[in-house]
């Protein structure tokens, strides 16, 4: 009498409970992109100039993102057909002295959306397409000056340069070359073609003009104010803590934000010892004062070396003596100091934000195992696994393979040996206004007396710059046992709990036991169920 009607609110409800079930899933979430990407092709002749360990391709790839893009990158050799086609941008990089391939040369002439091409090969592109608004004069090296914008620098670099007159009215020259006999575009557009005639990723101001001129290439024509911070670099038990609170209190008088790149353990090789961040509670003090101040804690590796017989401050995630990557499978040696770093930090109430490479040195690999715990790193970009070999960038990257958000370190630090390194950091300073939105920094040692931090301080500030806040950032660091992030200067912690490994006898008496309570609770709710139907038709039968 009762059973239809049972069976159907049973089977109600348990596709309710189902229902609910699913639509929390983190399965059925679904990413869905803010921007349109631009999808940009860079085909290249080599990676490197000859005798040389940078990676010149990836050097100047990571320019790319600065702007909006996804990117593939091939060698000319094995370019096909109608690859073009597919693809919003390209860019062609020459470091050596050959002919472009038929089918390539084909379709650069054919494509209508804009070409970016470096360096050398451009002769036979000229002939076939732009001869009536371009002349190709032949090669020269060791260009001797360079300006853009009204402005001029002085070059040290001996690299070649394609000497080029722009004779047609399509023609603009951005940018040009002197090298003492004359004056020779060094960037230049025409028509669809923006052509840079010498490649040079550590020549500064040849590199930063490119990489303001890609503003306009990749037509993103950003605004934001350019930003400088300031880094306390090597800070670690062994360095005098008086210092550090001075330090910390010079600058929150004066309302400037910085950076502190925290060493959380540390060898001292005369005593075969390390000293934990844990063991250490005036060290730990100190630093949660300069937090509190205004400073923003980066995680400077674990304990700055790779083992004992190396004390101080070393490599980390490099082989500085055998000068390439760790024979270590990166994957754990990335997981074990990250996770000991960051426990070590959150446990004393330190909060990272970011990373910075011990020497700026990590392998390929390290980056890409990086990246899964920091959204943040910092400093010069290792860009080869051939020798250790760096690139300075003008500003802040995205979404590379090799990080998530690069904030560039790009005008040196104090250098007490530099009778002059005011100076030097100034004339960094002069190169990277070049580009409309960059981001600067410099780091000082707490070592060092305060009045060569102040110096610098006092002429930033009569310049007007604004001082860059990493905590009003969006960061996140997450680690195995902690999670931490911060947001317009707010800073979060979260603390996971890791479930202990069961074993397959208790994981299947676990599963049977939910299994029957199960079965136990649908029972019963089918008896209770008749309970109330049987209850309300003895209360209609007792008036009838």
């Amino acid at each position: 009498m009762y059973k239809p009607k049972t069976l159907k609110i049973i089977a109600v409800a348990i596709v309710t409970i189902c229902i609910l079930c699913l639509s929390v899933c983190p399965a059925f979430a679904q990413a869905v992109s803010e921007h349109q990407l631009k999808k940009v092709l860079v085909i290249y002749d080599r990676r490197n100039f000859f005798g040389y360990t940078c990676d010149e391709v990836t050097s100047m790839v990571q320019l790319f993102y600065h702007f909006k893009v996804t990117v593939d990158e091939i060698p000319a050799a094995f370019y096909q057909k109608g690859t073009l086609s597919h693809y919003d941008r390209v860019v062609y990089i020459g470091l050596a002295d050959r002919n472009l391939e038929p089918a390539l040369l084909d379709d650069l002439i054919k494509y209508d959306r804009p070409i970016l091409f470096i360096g050398r090969g451009i002769d036979c592109l000229i002939d076939r397409k732009y001869s009536n608004d371009i002349v190709f004069k032949g090669e020269a090296s060791g260009p001797t000056k360079v300006s853009y914008q009204g402005k001029e620098f002085a070059l040290r670099t001996g690299r070649f340069f394609q000497k080029i007159n722009v004779t047609g009215p399509k023609g603009q020259i951005l940018s040009s070359l002197g090298d003492g006999s004359g004056v020779y575009p060094y960037v230049c557009k025409i028509s669809n073609l923006w052509y840079v005639s010498c490649f040079s990723t550590d020549e500064e101001a040849l590199f930063y003009i490119v990489a303001d001129i890609l503003h306009e290439f990749f037509e993103e024509y950003h605004t934001d104010k350019p930003k400088i911070y300031v880094r306390i670099e090597d800070v670690h038990c062994l360095r005098p803590l008086e210092p550090l609170y001075e330090i910390a209190d010079y600058l929150a008088e004066h309302k400037i934000p910085f950076m502190v790149a925290l060493i959380p353990a540390y060898f001292d090789g005369e005593r075969d010892y390390i000293y934990h961040l844990n063991e250490q509670e005036k060290f730990a003090q100190a630093v949660k004062y300069m937090q509190a101040a205004g400073g923003s804690i980066l995680l400077h590796g674990y304990t700055h070396q790779i083992h004992k017989s190396m004390p101080g401050e070393g490599f980390e995630f490099w082989d500085g003596e055998e000068d390439c990557p760790l024979d270590a499978d990166m994957g754990q040696w990335v997981d074990e100091r990250i996770n000991s770093g960051l426990d070590e930090c959150i446990a004393a109430g330190i909060f990272p934000l970011g990373f910075e490479a011990p020497h700026y040195a990590v392998s390929q690999d390290g980056y890409v195992q990086l990246k899964k715990y920091f959204s943040t790193i910092v400093g010069h970009l290792q860009t080869s696994d051939q020798g250790f070999t760096t690139t300075i960038y003008p500003y802040r990257l995205y979404n590379s393979p090799l990080y998530n958000h690069l904030l560039p370190e790009n005008l040196g630090y104090v250098d007490p040996d530099d009778p002059l390194y005011k100076q030097h950091i100034f004339e960094e300073l002069d190169k990277v206004f070049i580009v409309r939105d960059f981001t600067a920094g410099f780091f000082f040692h707490p070592y060092l007396d305060i009045s060569m931090l102040k110096s610098i301080i006092e002429e930033l500030k009569q310049r007007d710059v604004e001082f860059f806040d990493l905590k009003q950032e969006d960061n996140w660091v997450k680690g195995r046992n902690h999670e931490v992030y911060s947001q317009s200067g707010d800073i979060e912690v979260a603390n996971l709990v890791e479930p202990e490994e069961m074993s397959p006898l208790v994981s299947f008496v676990g599963k049977t036991v939910t299994f029957l309570a199960i079965i136990v609770a649908l029972l019963c709710l089918r008896l209770f169920i008749i309970f109330l139907q049987a209850r309300k038709s003895s209360k209609e039968n007792l008036f009838k």
